[in-house]
């Protein structure tokens, strides 16, 4: 080894080299630098330099709960909240804004009740989004926060709800950012399903209706749609046992109340009826509804209007079947009115074929009955019968002959009864209050409405809204709230992947993301006085999808001093 000196200005630099031999040559090969001459004796060795001890520090859940906290902020649901809620009131630790939104994030990702909310919060880096110790998020603190929303209010005796103005300001602040084309006006779905419940002192639960014939408590929520972009307008909670056409009234209260020019109002055949058609008129929106084939005017006009089978009147194909449709005008709710009648050939002679087999096996239970009746009564008789024909009753006659020879029971089919239902078989009668569609824009402006039932499935399967376990009345509104909170969070992002894709199944995209997401966690190295943000199992296909939809930041590594993280 041999130290050299090189010269650089007016002071003397050290270095050290090592001589090795590359063939027959010796050359000296530089080693390390030492430092300046005259800051080393020529006895002091140079010192070590030993590598600061690096720290890993706890492992947090970072990526989904990072996207939809970014969402959330581009939304104002915080500082939203905190003004209606609160006005000019200060709130002591965590604003309810902050609570529920936090809430809202759960119930997308991990669904929990209030009681565990505060053992899963510190597990996700939501406290260090917010900047509040996780201690803070305890279960009254949640559920208090609720309490803001909607509230007894003693002076009156009634339910104080501020739901409905949150909804107004939070579509209001999405519509400002997002505004629909030009030219264009909303076109909202409403429609109406059960939720089930645990408990029976919540005033609002009752016995009803629900598809899963379940005999058990429930609440009803209703939900108005926008088809632009699937992003809520408003929500409305009703006791369990409240038919969906009586809520229509409530719904045109609150379009008069909320600032939206008038568009389109679809809704199924369950809620129309002439006041109604004609309270929509009068407002200014135009209406596409189903008309109930169980009212006489309906049948009348399906059965006599012909529906031509050709590539002309093909309205739409799927799965289910190919529908062809015809504009007509004919009499109904009191004037001549643009009716569309479409049929589904497929389901039409299904419906024939169902009908013309539980008819069959009727008439052999009558005969049947017939048979073994022959010593009853005529009451035990005609009660039996009853049994028997049950709804089908329309569609054969029955009586009980007093002879004693022969059959007691003497039955046969209503001819003209079976024809009209043979006419009326997958054809349907779609009522629309806008002249200037044809018949295949309204039948696939109806038909598209399902959309509104994913709005429902996704609040029943991946935020799991029920069974609701709130026993209070203001309690259950307010956390159906946060519930609706949640599915803005996730229409969003299936609006995002939509835009950035041009593609449909933006909702399959949007639970793919989430759980490629999950898996994404926020640790910190430090090292020094350096601490170094780092995000594990990120791959490259969120790094691309992140970036597709605008949300690439939110994974960003950095790099800050330790004195700056006080948490």
């Amino acid at each position: 080894m041999a130290i050299k000196r090189h010269k650089r200005g007016n002071r003397v630099y050290l270095a050290e080299y090592k001589s090795i031999r590359q063939g027959k040559k010796v050359i000296s090969k530089f080693i390390r630098y030492i430092g300046p001459e005259d800051k080393l004796s020529t006895t002091e060795k140079p010192r070590k330099r030993v590598l600061d001890r690096l720290n890993l520090s706890s492992s947090y859940r970072a990526g989904d709960v990072r996207l939809l906290w970014a969402i959330a902020q581009n939304l104002d649901f915080i500082p939203i909240i905190d003004r209606i809620c609160c006005e000019n009131s200060h709130i002591e630790g965590v604003s309810p804004g902050k609570l529920l939104t936090i809430w809202a994030i759960n119930r997308v990702i991990d669904p929990e009740s209030a009681t565990q909310l505060e053992r899963w919060v510190p597990t996700t880096d939501l406290p260090y989004l917010v900047g509040i110790p996780a201690k803070e998020f305890t279960k009254d603190a949640f559920l208090s926060a609720l309490d803001f929303v909607c509230m007894d209010d003693q002076a009156s005796g009634r339910v104080a709800d501020l739901s409905a103005e949150l909804d107004d300001a939070l579509y209001q602040k999405w519509r400002h950012d997002h505004p629909l084309p030009p030219g264009d006006k909303e076109t909202l779905a409403y429609d109406l399903t059960t939720v089930l419940f645990f408990g029976v002192s919540c005033p609002l639960a009752e016995l009803g209706y629900n598809p899963e014939r379940i005999r058990r408590r429930q609440v009803n929520l209703a939900v108005l749609v926008s088809k632009q972009d699937k992003h809520p307008i408003a929500h409305f909670v009703y006791n369990g046992s409240r038919h969906s056409a009586s809520t229509v009234k409530n719904l045109l209260a609150r379009l008069n109340a909320v600032s939206i020019e008038p568009g389109t109002l679809i809704w199924d055949r369950g809620n129309v009826s002439r006041r109604y058609v004609e309270m929509v008129e009068d407002m200014g929106w135009k209406l596409i509804c189903g008309i109930p084939k169980t009212s006489k005017e309906a049948k009348e006009i399906i059965s006599m209007t012909n529906v031509p089978i050709g590539p002309d009147t093909l309205a739409r194909s799927s799965r289910a079947g190919h529908i062809y449709a015809i504009k007509t005008r004919s009499r109904l709710y009191g004037r001549k009115r643009s009716l569309v009648v479409y049929t589904n050939r497929e389901r039409g002679v299904k419906d024939a074929d169902a009908r013309n087999e539980a008819l069959a096996i009727l008439g052999r239970e009558l005969d049947e009955l017939s048979e073994k009746g022959k010593d009853w009564s005529e009451k035990r008789l005609h009660s039996q019968i009853k049994s028997i024909l049950n709804s089908w009753s329309d569609f054969i006659d029955a009586r009980v002959s007093r002879k004693k020879e022969g059959a007691r029971i003497v039955w046969s089919y209503k001819t003209q009864e079976l024809r009209l239902a043979e006419s009326i078989d997958g054809k349907w009668l779609v009522l629309s209050t806008d002249d200037a569609l044809d018949a295949n824009e309204v039948v696939n402006e109806y038909l598209e409405k399902d959309f509104i039932e994913k709005v429902f499935r996704v609040l029943k399967t991946q935020e799991e809204v029920e069974p609701v376990r709130h026993r209070l009345e203001h309690r259950v509104r307010a956390y159906l709230f946060v519930c609706m909170l949640a599915y803005r969070l996730l229409s969003v992002l299936q609006w995002k992947l939509k835009e950035a894709s041009g593609k449909e199944g933006s909702w399959e995209s949007a639970d793919t993301l989430l759980q490629a997401l999950a898996r994404v966690e926020r640790v910190e190295l430090s090292f020094g006085n350096e601490i170094k943000t780092l995000y594990l199992n990120v791959t490259k296909a969120i790094t691309d999808t992140l970036r597709e939809i605008g949300m690439k930041e939110i994974l960003k590594e950095e790099t800050r001093l330790a004195d700056c993280l006080k948490m």
